[in-house]
């Protein structure tokens, strides 16, 4: 039996940085050291004097990426694989991804699903397990009102692996016929919603049709459903991991100051803003919430289970609290049925109908006042 332990997305900076303290608790540490091996998206790049993609401010993205003294997170956290197949991973530009890529190999963290080609970016890594052999491919969105601007790797240009159907599935058919399972890290979808749209129902059906046997989304940065079903198991998407607040700069710029600040008198926002000045970075109760999924190996069959965590007001992550966990569970339960017995359209064309109904009342009452 193959265990393996997966998480969402990491960004190992922003106010934790310079940290001497822990980032997790024991409890959060001991499910993580319980599989095989550990993986995660890491969305962001490393840097200490960074000179940031232009071109991305000029767009509608954030600039984000953690100081090289950051990466002990990642070990902290006993991460073996991450995906670099995301919209935040070339936010240093070329140089800034060059240089992150090499900070992972000097620290013995392997990765995938970016490169200084279409090649590169689509290698796989690949871990043995006794006799059995797993391949963990990566792929990023490529609809820009998911993901908004990305560098994409071609055959003569780096940047990340990008999620075109017809190249993911002769991706993933080829590298099952050559190991005895593939797993998909894939960063995809709608953010802030608990619900994966359709795009991404399709394309997890695809991949596991295709030959994946394990399918695990991050970006939306809210968790989703869990389904397990015969062919595979997929996870929509796990959350937020470990994403601390931060600090950003002028446009909208992740900021590390020099030395002491105190934050009780800088601005605050949840958004993603243009900022004018030194702003505080705040995240939502939802976007603190992710999980660590337990997905085993069986021979032909392939179980996912997990557990929330919860990052508190300190940066701190923790397992979420049992009252909050049973309330998270029962919503992404209801929305599992449409999803495993394809009542995806009846459901969506249902939500859509209940809408227009709701909005027909509100006029009625309002030209009764």
């Amino acid at each position: 039996m193959i265990s393996i332990v997966s998480v969402g997305d990491i960004m190992p900076g922003g106010l934790l940085s310079d940290s001497s303290r822990p980032c997790a608790n024991q409890e959060v540490i001991e499910l993580l050291a319980s599989g095989d091996i550990r993986c995660g998206t890491l969305e962001c790049a490393f840097g200490n004097k960074p000179t940031y993609d232009k071109a991305k401010v000029a767009d509608r993205g954030n600039v984000i990426y953690a100081k090289d003294n950051d990466i002990k997170r990642l070990k902290e956290l006993q991460i073996d694989i991450v995906s670099l197949a995301n919209n935040h991973f070339y936010d240093l530009g070329v140089e800034g991804a060059i240089h992150t890529i090499d900070l992972l190999d000097k620290n013995g963290i392997l990765h995938c699903g970016a490169g200084a080609n279409l090649k590169e970016a689509g290698k796989p890594v690949v871990m043995e397990f006794g006799i059995k052999k797993v391949a963990f491919l990566a792929f990023c969105d490529t609809n820009y009102n998911n993901v908004y601007y990305c560098t994409y790797a071609t055959e003569n240009s780096p940047g990340i692996n990008p999620m075109n159907e017809e190249y993911v599935i002769d991706e993933i058919m080829r590298y099952a016929n050559l190991y005895d399972y593939v797993v998909v890290l894939a960063h995809w979808g709608t953010e802030n919603t608990f619900f994966p749209n359709i795009s991404t129902y399709k394309m997890a059906n695809k991949m596991l049709k295709a030959g994946a046997c394990l399918v695990l989304g991050s970006h939306p940065h809210r968790v989703q459903p869990v389904l397990n079903v015969r062919n595979g198991s997929v996870v929509f998407s796990m959350g937020n991991f470990l994403f601390p607040e931060r600090l950003i700069a002028p446009p909208k710029v992740t900021y590390y100051p020099e030395g002491p600040i105190d934050y009780s008198s800088l601005p605050v926002t949840n958004k993603y803003p243009i900022v004018h000045t030194i702003t505080l970075k705040t995240l939502p109760y939802l976007a603190r919430v992710g999980m660590i999924v337990n997905t085993c190996i069986n021979g032909s069959t392939i179980i996912s289970s997990y557990r929330y965590t919860f990052l508190d007001n300190e940066n701190y992550l923790q397992l979420l609290d049992e009252q909050r966990s049973n309330d998270l569970n029962g919503k992404l339960r209801n929305l599992e049925l449409p999803l495993k017995y394809n009542y995806y359209s009846f459901y969506k064309i249902y939500k859509k109908g209940f809408r227009s109904v709701k909005n027909k009342l509100k006029k009625i009452k309002s030209t009764l006042k």
